[in-house]
């Protein structure tokens, strides 16, 4: 793992990381990025978003682009939910559903 690029983003309260992994097109998750990065950048895992992840043409190397926030609290303020929803895994995104389709039912008196 490589950081290639990182920019601190002070208004936002949130470092914007691009990293390249070399080698790992196909064998490396969603998780497993998030995780990697967490540990060379030495924070949670809860503080880092995974914005986009994508093969280089040509190479079998991946190019990361996260956001490495300050605090949980600026993540859950300014992080999208759809992101943090790719990270889930099927089981884990379809108990998410059922739940969001509980919550808008209108309740019966």
């Amino acid at each position: 793992m490589e950081i290639q690029k990182s920019k601190e983003s002070k208004l936002l309260g949130r470092r914007e990381v691009l990293v390249l992994f070399k080698e790992k097109a196909g064998s490396l998750t969603r998780r497993d990025a998030v995780k990697e990065v967490a540990q060379e950048m030495k924070v949670e895992e809860k503080r880092v978003g995974l914005i986009s992840l994508y093969s280089e043409a040509g190479t079998r190397s991946l190019v990361g682009r996260f956001h490495v926030y300050d605090s949980e609290e600026s993540m859950k303020r300014l992080h999208q939910d759809y992101l943090s929803v790719r990270l889930l895994t099927k089981e884990e995104r379809e108990k998410l559903k059922q739940e969001k389709k509980k919550a808008e039912q209108p309740k019966a008196k």
